[in-house]
């Protein structure tokens, strides 16, 4: 499927969904977890409903893809580690 990868045990320890689109020179990558959606089901839901979002919002608006790209960009960037107290 277009823009949707799965990941498996076979190819590397992330069991789930990889959302990876590319516009205008900016690349925007989410992964869903299955043991985040409860299952291989939940997670493929979950990657393809904001994978359809997404190139909805840039096909109503061509013009503006890279703004578009760059608010998902910003919404799911992953956040610093909290340091662990000891």
């Amino acid at each position: 499927m277009k823009n949707l990868t799965r990941y498996t045990r076979e190819k590397t320890s992330f069991l789930g969904w990889r959302v990876c689109i590319s516009r205008k020179g900016m690349m925007f990558t989410k992964y869903f977890a299955d043991a985040a959606y409860d299952g291989e089901q939940g997670s493929f839901e979950a990657a393809r409903a904001l994978r359809d979002e997404i190139l909805a919002r840039i096909k109503a608006d061509p013009v503006n893809a890279k703004r578009i790209m760059s608010e998902y960009q910003d919404k799911y960037a992953k956040q610093p580690k909290k340091e662990s107290k000891k």
